[in-house]
């Protein structure tokens, strides 16, 4: 079992990774070892079951970092995304009623579904607050090794 977690995790770094067009952002703030890194070498050291509890704490904090240190993102006003949303104070484009399943596409259900959602992505303020309060190491300082003349 713990060959074929780290064979896997071997092929997502080699396959994946870089490919996907970011990095981890623990990583990317901190100057520490990946998530990858770290669940390769938690599973090695300690075992598919007590190493994937050290990858999954670090996973969490790489998801802090990332919300912390990452640039925040403007959603678009709603009528700009199209949403028809019931109960909500903006007027709709199209006429507010209820999506009608039958005449979405099947990959598109789930955009249908949520179209009439007034407070979708909803903002937990209590895990905000929880978030603010847990502690991320400083980006490490490499050394580097100027050159001396010698003169």
């Amino acid at each position: 079992m713990q060959l074929l977690a780290l064979n896997i995790i071997r092929f997502y770094q080699h396959f994946i990774s870089p490919f996907k067009g970011f990095c981890c952002a623990y990583s990317h703030h901190t100057g520490h070892a990946s998530c990858s890194t770290l669940g390769f070498r938690a599973i090695q050291r300690y075992g598919v079951i007590d190493g994937f509890f050290v990858l999954r704490r670090r996973l969490y904090l790489c998801g802090v970092s990332h919300r912390r240190y990452s640039p925040p993102k403007l959603r678009p006003h709603r009528k700009q995304r199209g949403d028809c949303d019931i109960g909500c104070d903006l007027p709709c484009d199209n006429g507010c009623k209820l999506p009608n399943l039958k005449s979405c596409p099947m990959f598109n259900v789930l955009n249908c579904a949520d179209a009439c959602n007034c407070d979708w992505p909803s903002s937990n303020k209590k895990d905000e607050k929880k978030e603010e309060e847990i502690h991320l190491p400083p980006k490490l300082e490499r050394n580097t090794f100027a050159k001396s003349s010698i003169g």
